[in-house]
């Protein structure tokens, strides 16, 4: 049976989510995953190692840091170099920026072919020229979104013939744990959001639900609120999530004067349960991968909105399945959460064109028929 061990320092969100759902879904697999047994930096995604345990993976647990020259990797290096010897793997698959890095270095001297997943390519000239460098210790490139493919082959990173693209899946119907497990692949009705933060009233609730890092751009979220609110005095909205950002985004908050109408919640097990209680999901990133959020939203018949970024611009035609706005454009950003919350039936009717294009690329049967693919031909 083929031997693939998967590598993540990334231990929370989309990222997390992926690896789990390949566990489980692409099967004939001896399946290893390393990762770090707390994520630094960021909200440790309590629920990830049960949920791959649960969907058949031996974990082991590798002190794996979010910065690049943290002298934890260097170690975590040693220490993946003699996983890869003693399990004599036949893949050793990277997953985000940190975790491919690691893996390719670790399996560059052994039998195994390797495989790297970025889920989201960092723009920086400096990311861009390490991902170029460690090209030659990669077999199979799996970009997640035509788009970010498409970046690889520009920037040189990965070309055409060593390169996949595979578009992230989830289930495509309502589950419960039982059968789906992890922290956002649980359907279920989830937390009563307005009950839980009090909110009073009957007006549009828009959601957020990711890190709070640059990378997510949750200032955004915060000055289209603001614009939308001059509109809709009504408007709430909910920011689910943590990272370094979290104190800049509280004070923003207080500088704009919407205390009483963005609420902040740090940590939400199983957000994906809340998702049918929003009526909009916006998120304004400056790139994305291919974002399991967007999926979850279109899943449970909430209207988008999102940046026209690296991954978004993937998932959503304009005025058909959702709306797509100039990433950094607050103005343009409120005035598409006015066309959604004005026009609830238009909304609507988005939404269930969303849910149909869901269903055609992004079932999670798809994308672990074509990593089992992958696997195959490399083995």
């Amino acid at each position: 049976m083929t031997v693939v061990l998967h590598v993540l320092e990334a231990l929370e969100g989309g990222t997390a989510r992926h690896v789990t759902d390949l566990v489980r879904h692409v099967d004939d697999i001896t399946h290893h995953v390393a990762v770090p047994p707390r994520r630094v930096g960021g909200m440790t995604d309590t629920l990830a190692v049960p949920a791959m345990e649960a969907a058949g993976a031996t974990v082991h647990r590798l002190d794996m840091r979010r910065m690049p020259l943290s002298p934890r990797n260097a170690a975590s290096l040693v220490g993946l170099r003699r996983l890869v010897s003693r399990l004599r793997p036949d893949i050793v698959h990277g997953h985000s920026a940190i975790g491919g890095a690691l893996a390719r270095l670790a399996a560059a001297d052994s039998r195994a072919r390797r495989v790297y997943t970025p889920n989201g390519l960092h723009p920086s000239v400096i990311a861009m020229n390490l991902e170029r460098g460690l090209g030659a210790l990669t077999d199979r490139w799996i970009a997640v979104a035509p788009s970010e493919a498409a970046v690889a082959e520009a920037r040189g990173i990965a070309s055409r013939g060593r390169m996949v693209t595979i578009p992230n899946g989830i289930a495509l119907r309502t589950v419960d744990s039982d059968t789906e497990g992890g922290s956002s692949a649980d359907t279920r009705r989830g937390v009563d959001i307005r009950h839980l933060l009090g909110l009073a009233g009957e007006g549009p609730l828009i959601g957020f639900v990711g890190r709070l890092v640059a990378q997510k751009a949750p200032e955004m979220v915060i000055e289209a609120t603001a614009l939308l609110c001059r509109q809709r005095p009504d408007v709430k909205a909910v920011m689910i999530g943590s990272g370094p950002r979290e104190d800049a985004v509280r004070s923003l908050i207080r500088e704009r004067g919407l205390t009483e109408s963005v609420h902040l919640v740090p940590y939400l097990p199983r957000a994906a349960t809340v998702m049918d209680q929003f009526d909009v999901l916006l998120l304004p990133s400056r790139y994305e991968g291919c974002p399991y959020t967007v999926l979850e939203a279109m899943r449970a018949g909430t209207p988008v909105v999102l940046s026209d970024a690296v991954g978004n611009r993937d998932l959503v035609v304009d005025g058909l399945t959702g709306r797509l706005v100039r990433q950094g454009h607050p103005e343009e950003t409120a005035a598409a959460l006015v066309d959604v919350v004005d026009d609830p039936g238009a909304a609507r009717r988005r939404a269930e064109a969303a849910e149909a294009r869901l269903a055609e690329r992004h079932d999670v049967r798809h994308m672990a028929a074509a990593t089992a693919a992958v696997y195959a031909e490399l083995a």
